[in-house]
């Protein structure tokens, strides 16, 4: 690809070193964060790279995108806080272990919550990309070491029981399927890449009809929005629409 994409300018999470050791669930809790982490960034790079070259009659649908990424974030990080954190605590018996990752997500809350205000409240004549930017600047670096970091804490679990650290991760997915799939799900699909490192990775994990699902019924509300994602459907890479250097509908 020519143009800018959304492995940048906030860097993916690497699961090369632990993603093929299967020896404790916690490689594999870890594996599974990290690349929910990454469509967590692809979004975020995605919107960060189109925000300054939005025209006027897309600017709704962006607003739209922004918000789903930000509505996405939330379930994600409450998910964490109210159940996957305290279930890990209790089989670690270790009082406080996840408490640096929540006090992660308190460092990038005022600017996300700032972010989240302007595409909630933003009206199309007042939009302004270079806005856009500025928030996300204003949130983006504690973020981004958060989403990293969380993946060395994931990894360190394997002292504990194997078999209780996989069944909390799966207690989440079930938290995460629970979202509201006309504006969670076409964005978590639509920022995973089938491709990365390889091709090793099936993620989301589902059966092979669930992106027919997502793309004929769960993206038809709000199908403007998902424009800007950076890939499709079935996770396969491609361009932003709107980089400076090309644009399309």
């Amino acid at each position: 690809m020519s143009s800018p994409w959304a492995d940048q300018p906030y860097s993916l999470i690497s699961t090369q070193s632990f993603s093929k050791d299967t020896s404790h669930a916690a490689y594999y809790v870890a594996t599974q964060m990290a690349l929910a982490h990454n469509g967590l960034i692809r979004g975020l790079n995605a919107i960060y790279i189109q925000a300054p070259h939005i025209p006027k009659d897309a600017i709704q649908d962006f607003l739209t995108y922004c918000q789903c990424w930000c509505e996405t974030m939330h379930h994600h990080h409450d998910g964490e806080e109210e159940n996957f954190f305290p279930n890990i605590e209790r089989i670690t018996g270790v009082k406080g272990l996840m408490e640096r990752n929540v006090q992660q997500h308190r460092a990038f809350t005022p600017g996300f919550e700032a972010f989240q205000e302007y595409a909630d409240k933003c009206r199309v004549e007042e939009y302004e990309g270079a806005k856009v930017r500025s928030l996300i600047e204003g949130f983006a670096e504690p973020l981004s070491q958060h989403l990293h970091e969380e993946i060395d804490t994931l990894r360190a679990l394997d002292k504990y029981d194997s078999a209780r650290v996989r069944q909390a991760y799966k207690d989440l997915e079930k938290i995460e399927m629970a979202g509201d799939g006309y504006r969670n799900g076409p964005l978590v699909f639509g920022t995973a890449d089938r491709s990365f490192e390889g091709g090793v990775h099936n993620f989301p994990p589902v059966p092979f009809f669930i992106p027919y699902i997502m793309h004929y019924v769960l993206e038809r509300r709000h199908r403007g929005a998902w424009r800007f994602n950076p890939c499709t459907s079935w996770r396969e890479r491609r361009e932003l629409p709107y980089t400076g250097t090309r644009a399309r509908p």
